[in-house]
């Protein structure tokens, strides 16, 4: 007879292993910030759940600034604006160089305590029209 063994080492590691993973994905204890991989759309989520997304075909150029404390990036498309409110950034802006953002997702702000500090937290996505008038 046989027993296997569960050594807290071992235990500790996947769960290491899990963190990493999952903050490869963009995912912060349980909280999804962003997701990247092979795509040809990026899916912009709101904070009340209203979804829209945008072909990279449509896609122009991308912006990346600050205001305050947050970080900006702004996403030019052909017919619309896209523009990402908050911390640490710089990760989803590569992933929009490299075409290889598939979704960003805002969350409500009271949530950003749950993120470690230094990974990117969201906190608003608008999406406007671009306008063909010129003030």
């Amino acid at each position: 007879m046989s027993q296997r063994y569960k050594f807290k080492s071992l235990q500790i590691a996947d769960m290491a292993q899990q963190k990493v993973k999952t903050r490869e994905k963009g995912q912060s204890d349980g909280i999804t910030i962003f997701e990247i991989g092979d795509t040809k759309t990026i899916n912009f989520i709101l904070t009340d759940g209203t979804q829209q997304n945008f072909a990279y075909s449509h896609y122009l150029t991308a912006w990346l600034g600050k205001e305050g404390k947050e970080r900006i990036i702004k996403v030019f498309f052909a017919t619309h604006l896209v523009t990402i409110r908050g911390y640490c950034l710089d990760e989803i802006y590569k992933a929009t160089l490299s075409q290889s953002l598939k979704m960003v997702t805002a969350n409500d702000e009271r949530y950003l305590s749950n993120v470690p500090e230094g990974n990117p937290f969201v906190t608003d996505v608008n999406i406007a029209w671009k306008s063909g008038k010129k003030d």
